[in-house]
């Protein structure tokens, strides 16, 4: 049976697609073994790290766990100025919990984990181009229902390399935490869901389904963003996203805490639809929902887990919580398709509902005095700045096409779509080889502001006309392992 045609972006029909029973579908097979194959890896992941005796929930049960003291340091609450990212302003924050102590990672262990996710990514970004550039010579419709070589390639590629850093991890354990900073991992996430927002922007809009590219009226025409940043995104977005989901997945060690195997399961999941492309599943918008709501589940489960007693544990997660689901409330649920023969009206009722959650939530959350319905405001800091962003990357990739278009103007080159092509793949090239170095700065140099606090303390300071500083501690490396036994002598002691 033949099923409804697709509409391309030039606005031309592919010929219509032969539908057959989602059980006989290779693309839905797929999915169904990638799906079982994460739950697979979460069991052994539990069940190997239980088998060695692993409990390291968060740096706050550091002294209570059978096996954190022998496996890494204390999280730096109190600032120490023997040890490389261990002082200086909110040093507890940059440091990551779990990763070797700086005396045990080798070059071994982090040459393995580097060529590990060096080859991941090239091999994954080879796939995208072959697929891409099969797909352009090919007359055949864009997406099926049948998984191409490619697709299989992509899904073994992505499995056999979690395989791989399930034995890195037991074998060597560092993952790329010991060189690039925390906020490299977290940055890439959130450009990816910045760049989602763009990405679903013409069928859903930003707010309450509006205003999307059928939107009519003087208010949706003068608001609405342009298309041509839109589809530049739309046909290269499986580069970025790749990238935001092999280097996170590649950043933590596969630990045994439901914060790390939620976020293993969602670098999974994207891998999975990256291996779908092209497919019909690839286009499933309940599927599509899920990949971007599990970023509520992971985020909350990661801040209820480290939550140490300020605020009686409740200090972050309501902001993770509450703030990803204002974006599911307000943007991301009208991706599903009923929305648009319900009244307009009805769509208030998500964020309504939302809304009486939240009073109900922030009406007993405590505050640092013990008093409530203060802290509302920690629903809107997410949002806020995922919109702010998504407009930015959307006049970002304006300016860029302009600039583009300007060197290479359309039909004044023989090459010109090739000589595009190529300047697109350099710039991210070198837009991803500079965060990884800047990333790598930050954390060998211990590179952060500043401050009068920071310059308080006991260690040097070489300032730079950035207004950065680079941290340097005045003990010799021999004191510096003398201190650290001295500190965890001390904190046995004292348990």
């Amino acid at each position: 049976m033949n099923g409804p045609s697709i509409i391309h972006q030039n606005g031309k029909a592919s010929k219509p697609i032969k539908v057959t029973h989602k059980d006989k579908r290779e693309d839905v097979r797929a999915w169904k073994f990638g799906m079982m194959f994460i739950v697979c890896l979460t069991a052994v992941i539990f069940g190997l790290g239980s088998l060695r005796g692993w409990d390291a929930k968060s740096g706050h049960t550091h002294n209570v766990s059978m096996t954190s003291r022998d496996r890494f340091l204390p999280e730096p609450f109190e600032e120490e100025f023997n040890i490389t990212g261990r002082y200086g302003p909110d040093a507890h924050y940059r440091w990551h919990y779990w990763k070797l102590p700086p005396e045990k990672a080798t070059a071994l262990t982090r040459i393995v984990v580097w060529l590990c996710y060096v080859f991941h990514q090239i091999f994954v970004w080879m796939v995208i181009y072959e697929a891409q550039k099969m797909k352009m010579k090919t007359k055949e419709p864009k997406y099926s229902t049948e998984m191409a070589p490619f697709n299989w390639h992509a899904l073994y590629i992505n499995a056999g390399f979690h395989l791989l850093h399930l034995i890195q991890t037991q074998v060597f354990y560092d993952a790329l935490a010991q060189d690039v900073s925390v906020a490299s991992s977290q940055g890439s996430v959130i450009m990816l869901l910045v760049l989602v927002l763009l990405l679903e922007y013409k069928d859903r809009g930003l707010a309450f389904g509006w205003p999307t590219e059928k939107s009519q009226g003087f208010f949706s025409q003068k608001l609405r963003l342009g298309s041509k940043p839109i589809d530049f995104i739309r046909k290269y977005h499986g580069y970025a996203f790749a990238w935001a989901a092999v280097y996170t997945f590649w950043y933590h060690p596969m630990e045994n805490t439901w914060a790390h195997v939620s976020g293993f399961a969602y670098t999974w999941i994207l891998m999975l639809q990256g291996s779908l492309m092209y497919t019909r599943m690839h286009l499933n918008r309940y599927w599509r929902l899920f990949l971007e709501v599990w970023v509520v589940v992971h985020s909350t489960t990661v801040a209820v887990q480290i939550a140490g007693p300020e605020l009686d544990g409740t200090k972050s997660w309501p902001m993770f919580l509450c703030g990803f689901l204002w974006l599911f409330a307000m943007t991301q649920i009208f991706s599903l398709s009923f929305w648009k023969k319900l009244p307009t009206f009805t769509r208030i009722l998500p964020f309504a509902g939302y809304m009486c959650f939240n009073v109900w939530l922030f009406s007993w959350l405590p505050e640092a005095k013990g008093r409530a319905w203060v802290r509302m405001n920690e629903a809107v800091r997410i949002p806020t700045i995922q919109y702010l962003l998504a407009i930015l990357a959307w006049f970002a990739m304006e300016a860029f096409l302009r600039i583009q278009n300007r060197v290479w103007p359309k039909g004044n080159h023989p090459n010109s779509f090739a000589l595009s092509r190529t300047a697109c793949i350099v710039y991210s090239l070198l837009v991803y080889v500079g965060l990884i170095i800047i990333s790598w700065l930050v954390q060998s140099q211990d590179i952060l502001p500043c401050t009068n606090h920071s310059e308080s303390h006991n260690h040097l300071h070489h300032r730079n006309m950035s207004g950065l500083c680079f941290l340097e501690p005045e003990f010799s490396s021999c004191e510096k392992k003398c201190r650290v036994i001295g500190l965890q002598e001390n904190t046995t002691i004292a348990i």
